[in-house]
């Protein structure tokens, strides 16, 4: 059943950690060079967080379909480039507004896929792209000693390219029981935090979200070691232990947004490479239950989770409020 003429199904976040399922109005005219695609299957990433355990996104605002920004679909409108009209995507919506039938993207965050690979593989192009983009900035790893604090989905994926990148070994930290998630099995040790004394050439802060996490990455860095922090923060000015820091001689690098029309390409290209890698997917949600979705995410934690998806498949116009 489809959603009445001029109006599409979305998601509306109504407060903190309180999702609906909605009808609004259908997307209007859309901005210089953008194009309009139909969703067909959406992430949850880390950084969606503090917009649903909070209820606004960082302006105090709700737009519909806000928080998701890892969205896979077809354009169906292009006010630039045409060509890309009726092709299978990664897009970025605008405002992180993903969650309804139709949305709006700069076509520079807008990737057309090329692989034959499952849809729930492919999306992991976009999270991925930031990995790669982020790791880059580190050189050749090539026996290194690495770390990786955060274990949730991404900081897998990050143990995961390192790996691939030759590092000697690999330690994994998160304060959550993660050892049943997907690739654990990658890392030659997994604990809670790095014991006093405890270094590493490399140590990637996945966390976010936190502000103890960017010393205890300071502290665990050896002597002219590298910190790469890559979690999002959510406050502007952060406690920083300079001293250590300096007398350390330590390196600290910060990524997160690459230039997307560069490292999507590159991360599918990954992914047909390193197919198996959608194994770190656990769990796909109907929309009709995204709050149970981003619950599953970021409230009800289960040492075996990885990767959370919604899937619109199941997606019909039967039970949805009106937005108001």
């Amino acid at each position: 059943m489809s959603s009445r003429q001029g109006w599409i199904k979305s998601v509306q976040l109504l407060g903190p950690q309180i999702l609906q399922n909605v009808e609004v109005p259908s997307p209007g005219d859309l901005g210089p060079d953008e194009v309009e695609v139909r969703l067909e299957l959406a992430g949850i990433c880390g950084s969606d967080k503090p917009g649903f355990i909070h209820g606004v996104d960082k302006i105090g605002e709700r737009p519909v379909g806000f928080p998701t920004h890892e969205c896979v679909g077809t354009v169906v409108r292009s006010s630039g480039d045409q060509s890309l009209v009726g092709k299978r995507v990664i897009a970025i919506p605008n405002r992180d507004a993903g969650l309804g039938e139709l949305f709006h993207a700069p076509i520079f965050k807008t990737h057309v896929l090329t692989s034959d690979l499952p849809m729930q593989t492919v999306i992991l192009a976009q999270p991925l792209a930031t990995v790669l983009a982020a790791l880059d900035r580190l050189g050749d790893v090539t026996g290194k000693n690495a770390a990786v604090l955060g274990l949730g989905p991404i900081g897998i994926s990050f143990g995961y390219v390192l790996r691939s990148m030759g590092v000697a070994s690999l330690a994994g930290f998160d304060l959550a029981d993660r050892t049943g998630a997907p690739f654990t099995e990658l890392f030659d040790s997994i604990g809670h935090i790095p014991a006093e004394g405890q270094e590493f050439d490399i140590v990637v802060e996945a966390v976010g979200h936190d502000l103890e996490v960017v010393n205890t990455a300071i502290e665990a860095t050896a002597y002219r070691g590298t910190a790469l922090f890559f979690g999002v923060p959510d406050d502007d000015i952060y406690p920083f232990k300079f001293k250590r820091f300096f007398r350390k001689c330590l390196t600290m690098v910060a990524n997160v947004q690459p230039h997307w029309l560069t490292y999507l390409p590159r991360a599918e290209n990954f992914l047909v490479d390193h197919p198996d890698l959608g194994a770190i997917v656990t769990d796909v949600v109907p929309v009709q239950e995204a709050h149970t979705a981003f619950e599953t995410a970021f409230v009800n934690p289960r040492p075996d989770r990885g990767k959370v998806l919604i899937s619109v498949d199941a997606w019909t116009g039967a039970g949805a409020a009106r937005a108001e």
